[in-house]
């Protein structure tokens, strides 16, 4: 029987979910054991909402996460923890951990079977292609489909194919945190930017919806299809595909591209006979292939500003094979006008003559093209095996060419009395990375009924490890929401010391602010560890992660009696501060 939080339909209020509210009251009775523990006394009704926010930072924020979550276990501050927040990397890490109903209390046996995992390759590719030979059925099929069976899917090691839901009872007993994850509304995020409140869409174990616009639906219903705010048809979103939704900016667009083109040149080399099979029975079907990744490598170019006179030759030379085609025409003007155009318009360019070709040779990929009846029976099932695999590249490219990620249906949909109007007009939405925005996901536990009194944030970013709070901070002045004020304190993004404290009046939480490397635990190597450790990294030596998991750890136990008396200051403000909520 569904629970109120799984019931099919639309939620719009600004109160928290039935779910999170239980779950909550239930983890403030482990709160409290744990204050008293630390030899700090407080009122049952006075218990303080503490948060621990990991920012992304790809396969470095997962194993420092892992790391800081095990030292605050080891120095008992990870019981007095309310809510556990996330972005990118640092949610590989909370979902990975929330599949064991009692993880915080066995965080140092999970610690070592992490790092076997992240150190012996358990990856397979026939996984990998055979989930996304299953999601390319999908209208909305996406490179976030493909983000998550390739790359996410490498870097945890795991293929999770459970749902967010069912994290349920790891979370309601108050044996763990809370869980929060986030990501942002993509088009939104261009259109207006992250300090937009309307930008910000938060994942529980209960709901999914837009955080400071009070809509929600039950995240067991995440990305059906509803109409009305009703469900229309239910669709499954596991682990792995909201791993790769969460964590989907590791690197800049070349990277990513690039990355994308090795993956698929890596598939058709595995299949390299079945399709050799296909394409006889098909020419034209191997001459769409042909022109869509050379597409894919002019894409490659107008991106990283590369030579593409051999890619067009190829390209051209592929086209005229269908003689005057409206496609060789455009590619030919493309060609020609290749110099005069932005970085911008070339890239556009190549996803207009990609729309052009799939309008005129699309067709070939439809199973008609090939009479399999004509097959022995062996035959025409290996023909329809590769017919889906290509159209999983086919579609593939085409998501490169239009930078199509994390498009979902919208549960909004024609959905009555929701405010802004925008929100209902739409079919499908499209959510990325958080760390497009801020890379710490503050707007969500400065939601006001999360009623949050101290945030410990632990800075995984790369780069400037104060960029996160300096945009939060623009946010919140913004928005007119309470947030300690910064400018006070000099922070040195080239050498930044390993702990800072923001405090404000009654009305904004502390912040406790750890930036990972630091002049503390690699005193002058900072950079050379912010080189070690770069985002891209799909994986790490075992040596390199027992190293990672120790800086992290410093940061915790450097800094116990820091941690300590701000739980103690705020517990002993917090008549005033809990009178005032």
């Amino acid at each position: 029987m569904a629970t109120k939080d799984e019931v099919p339909c639309v939620r719009q209020s600004h109160e928290l979910s039935e779910g999170e509210r239980k779950a909550t009251h239930k983890r403030r009775e482990k709160v409290l054991l744990c204050l008293e523990k630390l030899g700090i006394r407080c009122e049952q009704n006075k218990v303080p909402n503490i948060v621990v926010l990991g920012s992304g930072g790809g396969l470095r924020a997962m194993i420092a996460m892992l790391g800081t979550l095990v030292e605050l276990k080891k120095q008992n501050f990870l019981d007095a923890v309310t809510y556990l927040c996330g972005v990118s990397g640092s949610t590989w890490c909370m979902s990975l951990l929330y599949e064991n109903q009692k993880w915080s209390e066995k965080l140092m046996s999970l610690e070592e079977e992490l790092f076997e995992s992240l150190s012996n390759s358990s990856w397979h590719i026939e996984k990998a292609e055979e989930s996304l030979e299953e999601a390319a059925q999908d209208e909305l099929y996406s490179l976030t489909d493909f983000w998550a069976a390739f790359f996410v899917y490498q870097v945890v090691q795991q293929f999770d194919e459970n749902e967010l839901a069912d994290h349920k009872e790891a979370s309601e007993t108050g044996i763990n945190p809370y869980p929060i994850y986030a990501a942002v509304d993509n088009e939104k995020l261009s259109e207006k930017g992250g300090n937009f409140p309307g930008t910000w869409f938060e994942f529980t174990p209960h709901e999914a919806g837009y955080t400071a616009l009070g809509a929600f639906v039950s995240t067991r219903h995440f990305g059906s299809e509803f109409e009305e705010g009703k469900l229309k048809e239910k669709k499954k979103k596991h682990i792995c595909y909201m791993q790769g939704l969460w964590g989907s900016a590791p690197g800049n667009k070349e990277e990513t591209i690039k990355y994308i083109r090795d993956s698929i040149a890596r598939l058709l080399h595995l299949r390299g006979s079945f399709l050799s099979f296909a394409f006889e029975r098909s020419p034209e079907t191997f001459m769409t292939y042909q022109s869509i990744l050379l597409l894919l490598d002019l894409q490659l170019c107008a991106v990283s500003g590369s030579d593409p006179k051999e890619v067009f030759e190829k390209l051209m030379s592929v086209l005229s094979d269908e003689g005057q085609s409206e496609s060789m025409k455009l590619c030919t003007a493309i060609r020609d006008s290749w110099a005069k155009k932005t970085r911008e318009e070339r890239m556009a360019s190549c996803a207009e003559l990609g729309k052009q070709i799939e309008k005129e040779f699309g067709v070939y990929l439809e199973k008609g093209r090939i009479p399999e009846e004509e097959l022995p029976p062996s035959q025409a099932v290996v023909l329809c095996s590769v017919w889906n695999f290509l159209k999983m590249v086919y579609k593939t490219v085409l998501c490169v060419l239009s930078w199509k990620w994390g498009t979902i249906h919208n549960f909004l949909y024609k959905c009555s009395n929701i405010k802004p109007s925008y929100l209902v007009e739409n079919e499908t939405i499209s959510l990325v990375d958080a760390g497009l925005a801020i890379n710490s996901a503050y707007p969500l536990v400065l939601r006001a009924q999360r009623q949050t009194d101290l945030i410990i944030s632990f800075d995984f970013s790369d780069g400037d490890p104060f960029e996160t709070i300096k945009k939060t901070a623009s946010y919140c002045q913004e928005n007119h929401i309470p947030f300690p004020n910064i400018e006070d304190q000099k922070m040195d993004g080239n050498n930044p010391s390993d702990c800072y404290i923001f405090r404000g009046d009654n009305s904004c939480p502390t912040v406790m602010h750890f930036p990972l490397f630091n002049n503390v635990n690699c005193s002058g190597k900072v950079e050379d560890y912010r080189t070690r450790f770069a985002t891209w990294h799909m994986s790490f030596p075992g040596e390199a992660i027992k190293d990672l998991l120790k800086k992290a750890q410093l940061n915790v136990s450097n800094n116990r009696v820091k941690i300590q008396n701000e739980i103690m200051r705020l517990v002993l403000s917090s008549r005033t501060r809990k009178s005032q909520k």
